[in-house]
C-alpha cells in the first residue's frame, strides 16, 4: 500500500508539473550597451552592440531558462564623432586585438541557473543569473544580478554588470598580461547594460 501511494505521489508530481513557457525576444525594444575603461585614467569608450535573436521560457511566472544571440559586426562606438575618431575605435575593436568579428561575428550566452535573491529590495537586482558566453570561440560561465519582472504576457530582464574580457581572449593592452604599457593600460572589465523584453 505504502508503495503504491508513494507511487501516485510522484506520478501526480509529473502530471502537474506546469510546463515552460516561451517568449521571444523583442529586437527592437532590447539592447545592450557596452563600456571600455582605462585603467590609470577617468577616460571610458561606450557604445552599443545588436542583438540577433533570443528567447526565454518562463514556467509558473519564474524565469528559468532562455538564451540570446549577438551581432558582434554591429559594434558600435557612440562617444565619438564617426568622422573624428569614433569609426576608427569602432573599426579596432571588430579587429583581432579584440573581437576578430569577420571569424567570430556572433556571440552567444545561454542561461543555465536562475535563482531569486533573497529579501530583495524595490528597485534593486531580485534574481542572479547564471550561463555560458560563448565569445570568439570561447566558453565561460557568467553570472550576473538582474531585475525580472512578468505580466503574463511580457518578460522584462534588466541588468548591468561587468566581466573580464581576458577569459575571452581579449587581452589587448591588458596589464596583466603586457607589463610594458605603463599608464596606456586598458582595463580588463568591460561594462554592460542590458535591457531585453519577451513578448509571448
Amino acid at each position: 500500500m505504502k508503495i503504491i501511494t508513494l507511487l501516485f505521489i510522484t506520478l501526480s508530481a509529473f502530471t502537474f508539473r506546469e510546463p515552460a513557457v516561451s517568449y521571444k525576444v523583442d529586437l527592437k525594444q532590447s539592447s545592450v550597451r557596452w563600456t571600455g575603461y582605462y585603467s590609470f585614467s577617468f577616460g571610458e569608450h561606450t557604445g552599443t552592440i545588436n542583438l540577433t535573436k533570443g528567447e526565454l521560457s518562463m514556467t509558473s511566472d519564474q524565469l528559468t531558462g532562455g538564451n540570446f544571440e549577438i551581432d558582434m559586426n554591429s559594434l558600435q562606438d557612440t562617444d565619438m564623432p564617426a568622422n573624428d575618431g569614433g569609426n576608427d575605435l569602432t573599426e579596432h575593436l571588430k579587429g583581432d586585438d579584440f573581437f576578430s568579428t569577420t571569424k567570430f561575428p556572433s556571440a552567444l550566452f545561454e542561461i543555465t541557473k536562475v535563482e531569486k535573491v533573497k529579501d530583495a529590495t524595490a528597485n534593486q537586482p531580485n534574481y542572479d543569473i547564471t550561463g555560458t558566453l560563448t565569445l570568439k570561440g570561447i566558453k565561460n560561465q557568467l553570472k550576473f544580478p538582474a531585475s525580472i519582472t512578468s505580466n503574463g504576457s511580457t518578460v522584462k530582464v534588466q541588468a548591468k554588470f561587468k566581466f573580464d574580457r581576458t577569459k575571452w581572449n581579449v587581452r589587448y593592452n591588458s596589464g596583466r598580461f603586457f607589463s610594458d604599457i605603463g599608464d596606456g593600460a586598458i582595463s580588463d572589465a568591460i561594462g554592460i547594460e542590458l535591457s531585453l523584453l519577451a513578448t509571448k
